[in-house]
């Protein structure tokens, strides 16, 4: 939910990131709604008649078939997905872990304000996660990934260095700063592209274009 809101909000309504999301929260609504029927009876009911007030009653459906997807292969999923999403979710938490106290203590306002290193001892892992949005994923300002030792890599544990969280006892140099960028007066990103607190980005201004020629 976190990471797809700016999606949600901020996409054109027909971007194709944006309709894959709306897809999988339709997904979760059948789904849950299924599952809360038995438990919560009456809530589950006036939940179901509120999206489909002409539609039979919630306690008469069938319980959903998911795709198996991000399951282990035993369980007729794919490994290789499951442990992709895993190592994503670590790193990921590591950062959120690293943000927390800079937010906590006022030096930011918000993971949107935080520039962030991370380095890691698998080059091919950091020439993998350097194509992908990561800033996204952990919703700051910016990520960049860097081989251990390397100039500009974090080596060491600091005030704004977390690498051992208590859940996972993970090992991740992480290093974050206050971003130097202006913030999106619409998606609230701080950008590069930005030039002044306020002005729109690329999309938001792609966005609003099309959306006032559509108007």
């Amino acid at each position: 939910f976190d990471i797809r809101k700016d999606s949600l909000y901020c996409d054109h309504p027909t971007d194709l990131r944006r309709r894959a999301y709306r897809t999988v929260l339709d997904t979760m609504f059948h789904a849950l709604v299924r599952y809360a029927a038995p438990v919560l009876v009456f809530t589950a009911e006036e939940v179901w008649r509120t999206r489909y007030p002409d539609g039979e009653s919630v306690h008469l459906l069938e319980w959903p078939i998911l795709p198996t997807y991000l399951r282990h292969s035993r369980e007729g999923g794919n490994d290789e997905l499951v442990g992709k999403w895993e190592r994503l979710r670590e790193i990921r938490s590591a950062i959120l872990g690293a943000v927390e106290p800079l937010r906590r203590d006022k030096v930011i306002k918000s993971g949107l304000e935080a520039d962030v290193r991370v380095a890691l001892a698998d080059q091919n892992e950091v020439e993998t996660l350097m194509t992908r949005d990561f800033a996204e994923i952990a919703i700051v300002a910016s990520v960049s990934f860097h081989p251990l030792g390397e100039a500009g890599a974090p080596t060491f544990f600091g005030d704004r260095t977390v690498g051992n969280t208590p859940d996972n006892m993970m090992h991740i140099p992480v290093y974050v700063t206050k971003t130097t960028h202006h913030k999106c007066g619409r998606c609230w990103r701080h950008l590069p592209e930005v030039i002044e607190d306020g002005d729109l980005c690329g999309r938001c201004d792609d966005v609003v274009t099309r959306l006032d020629a559509q108007a």
